[in-house]
């Protein structure tokens, strides 16, 4: 979609921020910065090594234009479970869908935790949340309205608990460590950004910290080059 400024609108955000990804996440997020695609949201793991540099850190890249979202606690799983998660990690998450590996239960436990974490490490307060490989697991939506956040990301879209209402939308992402994952992967951008184009809706944007290191490195910093309209994901209720 093309808005009046001539630039598609976008929702930009880097996944997997946690102690050990911090470095990654800032250069990419200085990339964002000089090509003036913010507000950026940072999907924040809560369950790791936290220090008081590294929060600093995270409350400078605040300062510079990154939104906080909250997105699962550990960000892996100890065991598959079950059919549909042993499919779910072959295709796509691997040991990543932490919530596929919860019961209803242990998914609202782990979701209230992570809310809390950001408002006892003196953070702002997240209104998204992404569950990892954006698998949200056995959790029924009207529990979701409940909860203190606004809005969930998963693969589909994303679910305004506010209004009650699902925004179906398009993504593209590039996290692809082999020939086979760039190839279905670099399908799946391209359709997504046709109907992007066609649709009037905006295009996701979903980076981890080691894409400029892997094989779809060019199509993200040409995605990049590209440009568009960045929007925070509070700008859908709109």
């Amino acid at each position: 979609m093309q808005t009046e400024a001539g630039g598609m609108r976008l929702l930009v955000s880097i996944h997997d921020v946690t102690p050990s990804t911090l470095d990654r996440v800032a250069r990419i997020l200085d990339r964002l910065c000089a090509a003036e695609l913010t507000p950026v949201t940072l999907l924040v793991v809560p369950g790791t090594d936290w220090r008081r540099a590294d929060l600093d850190r995270l409350r400078a890249m605040v300062s510079a234009g990154a939104e906080l979202a909250g997105h699962g606690w550990t960000h892996e799983v100890r065991h598959v479970r079950g059919v549909k998660h042993r499919l779910h990690s072959a295709l796509i998450s691997r040991r990543a869908g932490e919530h596929l590996a919860l019961s209803p239960r242990g998914i609202l436990r782990l979701m209230l935790e992570n809310h809390r974490w950001f408002a006892r490490h003196d953070l702002p307060e997240p209104t998204l949340y992404v569950p990892p490989a954006w698998a949200m697991g056995p959790i029924p939506r009207h529990i979701l309205d409940r909860l203190p956040f606004d809005r969930y990301e998963t693969l589909a879209g994303v679910y305004d608990a506010n209004d009650r209402l699902f925004h179906r939308l398009p993504m593209a992402g590039f996290e692809a460590d082999t020939a086979l994952r760039a190839v279905t992967v670099r399908a799946f951008n391209r359709l997504n950004r046709a109907w992007a184009l066609a649709g009037g809706r905006p295009l996701r944007l979903g980076i981890h910290p080691d894409d400029f290191e892997l094989k779809l490195a060019d199509d993200l910093q040409i995605m990049l080059e590209a440009g568009g309209v960045p929007l925070s994901y509070a700008a859908l209720a709109r």
